[in-house]
């Protein structure tokens, strides 16, 4: 077990670095397991980056995942079965029909919710519920505590019946991805092929309550978790890194009694005053 981070600015070359030394240790131990974590959108980038950069051309024991990856994967290894996972589109879809069938309960969204690009903007407010485990006991109770506060107690009860009726319709039959992730903390502990693995987390500003326990988790069974993290100074409050900086600390927080090993500062080479990038 060990948590090791790797600072610098956009550009400095974090991700070259973590990629070349995932690639070496990837051939001295052939046996071992190596995940690269990135976000969904840099997934096919990354498998490009490390198959160009590898000298054989190829990522045998290496495997470029995202979250929704790693739940299919884990799953699959696990023998867990899994419901069918609602993308962005069926979501809307879902919640379209919530909204018909609730529509005459509604105050401010009953005719709101007609108007091209509304029903995107409801389910990005659900996703955010379900990221940060907020339920519709909450929504209510943040309701009866914004009383006398303009419009706010009704948008908060019109997103609390459209949350019900969406988390009813999907019970049992369809999972999304938020929720999925509290499915795969408790497969963590079962898997195998994570089990003293090296996993790199890149390319993330910050993670989720929920993803900070998922990492606590993996930081516990892997042998190994690196962090790139974008800022130029560590421990700051009020820079324009200071998101950044929250993630390291809250990471060491989750990170008790694991060791944590010498962070890796990059910083530009003496007389270079642009990026490694550039």
């Amino acid at each position: 077990m060990g948590l090791q981070f790797v600072f610098g600015g956009s550009g400095s070359g974090k991700s070259t670095l973590v990629f070349q030394k995932v690639i070496e240790q990837s051939q001295q131990d052939m046996a071992n397991h190596f995940f690269l974590m990135v976000p969904d959108q840099f997934t096919m980038y990354t498998q490009k980056e490390i198959c160009e950069m590898h000298p054989r051309g190829g990522i045998m024991n290496i495997d470029v995942l995202s979250f929704s990856r790693l739940i299919h994967r884990i799953a699959d290894e696990v023998g867990q079965k899994e419901r069918v996972m609602l993308d962005d589109t069926g979501k809307n879809l879902v919640l379209r029909k919530v909204a018909a069938d609730v529509e005459e309960e509604l105050v401010l969204f009953q005719k709101k919710l007609k108007r091209p690009g509304y029903i995107h903007e409801v389910k990005s407010m659900l996703s955010e519920f379900y990221q940060y485990d907020i339920s519709p006991d909450e929504l209510e109770d943040m309701a009866d505590a914004a009383k006398g506060r303009g419009l706010l107690p009704y948008k908060l009860r019109d997103l609390k019946l459209l949350y019900e009726g969406f988390q009813k319709y999907i019970q049992e039959k369809y999972i999304v991805t938020e929720e999925a992730l509290d499915e795969l903390c408790h497969m963590i502990p079962q898997s195998h092929i994570l089990r003293n693995a090296v996993l790199v987390f890149d390319g993330f500003t910050g993670f989720t309550p929920t993803q900070y326990d998922l990492l606590e988790k993996m930081m516990r069974l892997c042998s190994r978790v690196i962090v790139t993290v974008t800022t130029d100074e560590t421990g700051k409050r009020g820079s324009v890194f200071e998101i950044a900086d929250t993630t390291m600390r809250t990471l060491m927080q989750k990170a008790n009694q694991i060791p944590v090993e010498t962070n890796l500062i990059l910083v530009p080479r003496e007389g270079r005053k642009a990026p490694y990038r550039f």
